[in-house]
């Protein structure tokens, strides 16, 4: 039996795959640390002092946290891995027929190909049943803040 490998990019695709890449990775963490990062801050400091849409803060922070954040991140990962998870199951092979690789790949089949087929549909699954489990622990959690101060409602306005 002779080893199959998927087909490759060429040398000038895989140059224009990889800065792209590595360009919206970059766009990811600075939008991340310019502006991301600082707002949840901010929120969370005064999470007491909003009202977004006539709900608590609080609530709005945890509903954030627990059912938003791996809701958003299960269709974020799903976007990719979905599609080439279900390619795989159904051409019996990892990687599918027709996707490209960047580097030398064996074509797997049999029960290996639907390990890393499972793989790439598990994860944003788990990360929707995440989400589900999540929404049940939202009304678990404080629903206030003891003793706030709302001194930072007046003097910290959005960034």
């Amino acid at each position: 039996m002779s080893i199959k490998y998927a087909e490759e990019y060429s040398n000038p695709e895989k140059i224009r795959v990889t800065a792209l890449l590595v360009l919206a990775s970059a766009l990811v963490v600075i939008v991340g640390i310019k502006w991301l990062f600082p707002f949840i801050g901010w929120y969370v400091d005064t999470v007491h002092c909003h009202t977004p849409f006539g709900y608590s803060g609080i609530s709005v922070l945890w509903y954030s946290m627990f059912v938003g954040m791996p809701l958003f991140g299960a269709i974020l990962i799903g976007l990719f891995t979905l599609p080439i998870g279900i390619k795989g199951f159904v051409h019996g092979q990892f990687p599918p027929r027709g996707v490209k690789v960047l580097r030398p790949t064996k074509i797997l089949t049999g029960w290996r190909a639907n390990l890393k087929s499972g793989a790439h549909v598990s994860i944003p699954i788990f990360l929707i049943l995440f989400s589900i489990w999540g929404y049940f622990q939202v009304d678990k959690m404080p629903q206030e803040i003891k003793n706030p101060d709302y001194s930072v409602c007046e003097s910290k306005q959005a960034h």
